[in-house]
């Protein structure tokens, strides 16, 4: 308490001072509050509040545009169900279609029409897939599963079926599957009528005809004329769209057919030839056989040089090595590590075409192992090390899933080609054993790779042909070599495989995601067609076939041609139907998750902006009261301020 006649510390003003600063402090907050509507507006005001205030915001935020993720993943997988209703009624019509062909009241002119709508059809659906997009992102042709790049598509290309896993694959072609030959000796000559025009009339053909060509389960059928000469029996072949090359031996007396895919699925065969025409053009073929030959050709030392009369497809066999970085993607089972450490020898697979898809990929065979110079080749799987390949249990790995491999026809196409080397005299000599000099070789041979593969300890046609085939070539006096042989060589080529699968980010902290796939719904994967991809030249395996020109991306299409023809049809159809019913129902059970997705973020918005709000807000009730007496303080704390200044006035009447 300070003393009655002090004047030079008026304590009682200065402690008026100190509760009128204290409670106008308080009065700010006051009206900051209450204008803000926030009970912590700095962090003084609530240092842990705040910092747990931050948190839920950041949550309401991030749950906000979940929310928003969710709807647009909605509008997403409905762009792409609604599409695929199209397929589905598409679908539904060619079955219709198959139906109506399977009848027997129609002729062949009739399906062939019917066929018309029936490919048209199958080019819609492969449309659709190409074409349906959101914000620019393909739904349907497969992108929105993975991604598979080969290093070289002359070697090997690959499609995404289904849902893939992250890896490497380092695949080797062992095996090249060969075509279908059909060589036909009809050797036509001037009948009896004696018009001095050969064609079909002269081998008994009378006004129009049909011949039937079948390759994998598929009719095609050519309407041929009793005026037709072969010139145009191989033309109406070629334009007919099935997937054969037609052409004409040099002597144009004989048509030789060589199928567009290699392997036994696509041999030639002709059907119940209904009006005889295979047999009468000398044309044999089937499901099985075994190869015949005719020596029609002589080399330039007068050797008979062999021509392939009918021969089958060949399976084409592969070797599959995983060389993933574990580090990145540890997916890689077995036990075996491969040279260099990055991964596991999955083994052989063999396809009886060139396509390697879930069927073929899903088991490995067992093989005898080609062996060069008594060594295995790289990427091997040898467990035993009894000299057999051992297939890798991929029971529990998500390898090789979801794939669909293609290896190029022209690695081997047709069973017997004819190879020539020109002026090869003067860079190394042709005679098997001597050494071949290396720039040489790998420039004529870019399959050896320069390597000595047969072993023999020399550069040879034995490492491009493998081990026995360079039997098949001798050396001519004018340095030019022509062979005749199965190109069975190594082609390797490195295939990344990554999973770009639909990823919706619906929560509001890292992690909490969706992940969805929208299929590949092209005809191909639904079983309507199939696409060859290779541009090879048919040859007889004597010559190049005259009038067999390049095919770019042939497709074979389901056929409807014959009643057998169209009873397939419907049931390939009905599992078409089957991938498409379960993709819609699976968009239909992602969309039904993401709509109770949104509904659940809604509510925990809610929730959690509600939680930051009692933690954040301020109670404006509570706040106006303390408003309130802030404001008598202030006015009380001002009047007695005035009267603590009033005080020191007293001393003057003690000077008076």
């Amino acid at each position: 308490m300070s003393g009655v006649g002090i004047i030079n510390h008026n304590v009682s003003a200065i402690n008026s001072l100190r509760t009128l600063q204290g409670t106008n402090n308080g009065l700010s907050k006051n009206l900051e509050r209450l204008s803000s509507g926030l009970r912590i507006n700095h962090a003084s005001d609530d240092a842990a509040g705040l910092a747990v205030s931050e948190k839920m915001r950041g949550q309401v935020s991030g749950l906000r545009q979940a929310e928003r993720n969710a709807q647009d993943g909605i509008s997403m997988i409905q762009t792409a169900e609604g599409v695929l209703e199209s397929t589905h009624s598409i679908l539904q019509r060619m079955r219709l279609l198959a139906v109506q062909a399977a009848n027997d009241s129609y002729t062949s002119y009739d399906r062939r029409r019917i066929q018309d709508e029936v490919s048209l059809l199958v080019d819609e659906i492969d449309r659709i897939a190409d074409y349906t997009e959101f914000n620019r992102k393909k739904l349907m042709n497969g992108t929105t599963i993975g991604h598979a790049n080969p290093e070289d598509a002359r070697v090997l290309t690959a499609d995404v079926t289904g849902i893939v896993a992250d890896a490497d694959y380092s695949i080797t072609v062992l095996k090249a599957g060969s075509a279908c030959n059909l060589h036909g000796n009809a050797n036509l000559q001037d009948g009896p009528d004696a018009d001095n025009i050969i064609n079909l009339r002269d081998i008994g053909v009378v006004g129009t005809q049909e011949l039937h060509m079948v390759v994998n389960q598929n009719t095609v059928v050519i309407d041929l004329d009793e005026e037709d000469t072969l010139a145009d029996v191989v033309y109406k072949i070629n334009r007919s769209g099935a997937p054969v090359k037609a052409g004409l031996d040099e002597e144009g007396n004989d048509v030789t057919l060589t199928s567009m895919h290699s392997g036994p699925k696509f041999n030639i065969s002709f059907g119940d030839d209904p009006d005889g025409l295979a047999m009468r053009l000398g044309l044999h073929g089937g499901v099985s056989g075994t190869m015949t030959t005719q020596m029609t050709a002589n080399d330039s030392f007068g050797n008979p040089l062999p021509h392939a009369l009918f021969t089958t497809g060949t399976q084409t066999i592969i070797s599959i090595t995983n060389i993933t970085s574990q580090a990145m993607f540890p997916t890689n089972p077995g036990s075996v590590s491969v040279p260099g450490g990055y991964g596991k020898s999955l083994g052989v697979f063999a396809s009886d075409s060139r396509t390697f898809g879930e069927r073929e990929l899903s088991r490995a065979i067992n093989i005898e192992s080609i062996v060069a110079g008594n060594a295995m080749f790289p990427g091997w799987n040898d467990i035993n090390g009894d000299g057999i390949t051992d297939p890798v249990d991929l029971t529990n790995s998500n390898l090789l899933k979801g794939l669909k491999l293609h290896i190029d026809e022209e690695l081997d196409y047709g069973v017997l080609q004819q190879t020539r080397y020109d002026d090869l005299a003067n860079d190394y000599s042709l005679i098997t054993g001597n050494a071949i000099a290396g720039p040489d070789f790998t420039a004529y041979y870019p399959g050896a790779h320069g390597q000595d593969i047969d072993g023999d300890g020399v550069l040879d046609f034995g490492d491009k042909f493998g081990r026995g085939q360079e039997d098949h070539f001798s050396a001519t006096p004018s340095g030019e070599e022509w062979g005749i042989g199965n190109t069975t060589s190594l082609w390797s080529t490195r295939l990344s495989v990554r999973d770009s699968r639909q990823v919706y980010h619906v929560g509001a902290n890292a992690g909490q995601t969706i992940i969805t796939d929208f299929g590949n719904m092209s005809s191909e994967t639904l079983g309507l067609s199939f696409t060859y991809r290779a541009g090879g030249i048919m040859h007889n395996g004597r010559n190049q076939l005259l009038n067999g020109a390049r095919s770019q991306n042939l497709r074979q299409y389901i056929s409807v041609q014959t009643q057998d023809d169209a009873e397939h049809a419907i049931s390939a159809l009905d599992e078409a139907l089957n991938i498409v019913s379960k993709k819609r129902s699976e968009l239909g059970a992602y969309q039904s998750g993401l709509e109770k997705v949104a509904d659940y973020l809604s509510i925990a918005q809610e929730n959690t902006t509600a939680a930051e709000s009692r933690i954040r807000d301020v109670d404006m009730a509570a706040e106006m009261a303390e408003f309130t007496k802030n404001q008598i303080l202030m006015q009380s704390g001002t009047a007695m301020l005035a009267q603590a200044n009033q005080k020191p006035q007293a001393i003057l009447q003690l000077l008076g």
